[in-house]
């Protein structure tokens, strides 16, 4: 059974830019949060890899290295995530349209592992 999240778009109301890391903008931002959101649909699996799939209205063109992939490999490679999971996602929000799709879908992914206890994150551990 697939278990279902709302992965909600957010909208940036003020961003400053405070500094740059190696690759990265460092920022302070204030956001909200509006009712366009993408639905995600997960459930374990007994397979050797992870299922990803996107369907939907703006599903176009997502690569497979995408932020889902991406955290799910940085939770393996860090030994956090032990189980195998098939992540279904129908993409509501358009790509690329500064609304924050796909961060907020690996963030709502990340919430849900965490509030069901299938990755524990120690402190200092990222």
């Amino acid at each position: 059974m697939f278990h279902k999240i709302k992965s909600h778009a957010k909208i940036n109301l003020a961003l400053n830019i405070t500094g740059k890391s190696k690759s990265l903008h460092k920022i302070e931002s204030i956001v909200a949060f509006v009712e366009l959101h993408d639905e995600i649909y997960i459930k374990k699996i007994s397979k050797k890899n992870h299922v990803i799939s996107f369907f939907g209205e703006f599903s176009n063109n997502i690569n497979s290295k995408n932020t889902i992939s991406k955290l799910l490999k940085i939770l393996e490679d860090r030994n956090l995530l032990k189980k195998k999971f098939h992540i279904k996602i129908n993409k509501k929000i358009p790509s690329k349209s500064g609304l924050g799709g796909g961060s907020m879908n690996a963030a709502n992914i990340l919430k849900y592992f965490l509030k069901k206890k299938i990755v524990k994150i120690k402190k200092n551990k990222f």
